[in-house]
């Protein structure tokens, strides 16, 4: 079994990521199964095999404990370190091949927290990664798109899994949006000429020290485009899947 995180800032389409890209792997003939780690989801555009909620839920703490929305999921997303083992033994009921699992909208609970990293250490004793998802309408910005390679950079330090980058919601993008960011995942001067061209004062420094960091931590960014409403680009992931987890075979045999 191969355990496949779903990261990204809030509304970047992890949810929705997660659905088509299952059903995806489902027509591929993959032995997949989707699992929700966000105790605060209201409507799932999936439906998850192994559900945190069934173990807690946000509105239930915020009634129990009389806190508000933001103090709810930060108490629930800390109580989940105790039903990591119930998780574990959810998901290896089903015993899948490859495992979808999305992760809290708002991102920085789990992934900036002990708690994200004590799930991906402890989430079931088999191959992880993560996927970070850039939200590609707002990367069009230099500064976002410097930001979420920030963010994706921190996430690796804490989580050291193996990382595949995505930028969302293609299909919402022009040809020279699209362009224009792939230029930047290829030639690190295409970023730099649009980062210095397009920025100023406190945000052009910023830019430029963030990348600074990230060039020394040396994680290299090639980000696929996809779009969940065409699936475009969902070959390619599941080339660079297949090619880390399996030697590029299929994971269901």
């Amino acid at each position: 079994m191969n355990l496949i995180f779903v990261l990204g800032t809030a509304g970047s389409g992890k949810s929705t990521f997660t659905a088509k890209f299952t059903r995806f792997l489902e027509y591929h003939r993959e032995d997949v199964m989707a699992v929700n780690l966000d105790p605060g989801s209201m409507i799932l555009p999936y439906a998850a095999n192994v559900d945190v909620r069934e173990y807690i839920k946000v509105e239930e703490i915020m009634e129990e404990y009389g806190l508000g929305p933001n103090g709810g999921l930060m108490l629930a997303h800390d109580m989940m370190s105790g039903i990591v083992e119930d998780l574990s033994n959810d998901i290896e009921d089903f015993t899948p091949d490859v495992c979808i699992v999305d992760t809290p909208g708002q991102m920085e609970l789990f992934a900036f927290r002990n708690i994200g990293a004590e799930i991906a250490q402890n989430l079931t004793d088999v191959e992880k990664g993560v996927i970070y998802i850039f939200d590609g309408m707002q990367c069009r910005d230099p500064l976002n798109y410097v930001m979420n390679m920030f963010l994706a950079t921190a996430i690796n330090t804490k989580f050291f899994l193996p990382q595949y980058h995505l930028i969302s919601k293609i299909d919402a993008l022009d040809a020279f949006q699209l362009a224009e960011m792939i230029s930047w995942s290829k030639d690190q001067f295409a970023l730099e000429e649009a980062v210095d061209a397009r920025l100023t004062g406190l945000n052009r420094t910023m830019s430029q020290d963030m990348r600074e960091i990230i060039n020394r931590i040396g994680l290299e960014f090639q980000p696929i485009p996809v779009s969940s409403v065409t699936n475009d680009g969902f070959s390619d992931l599941y080339a660079q899947l297949m090619m880390t987890f399996t030697d590029g075979g299929k994971f269901t045999p």
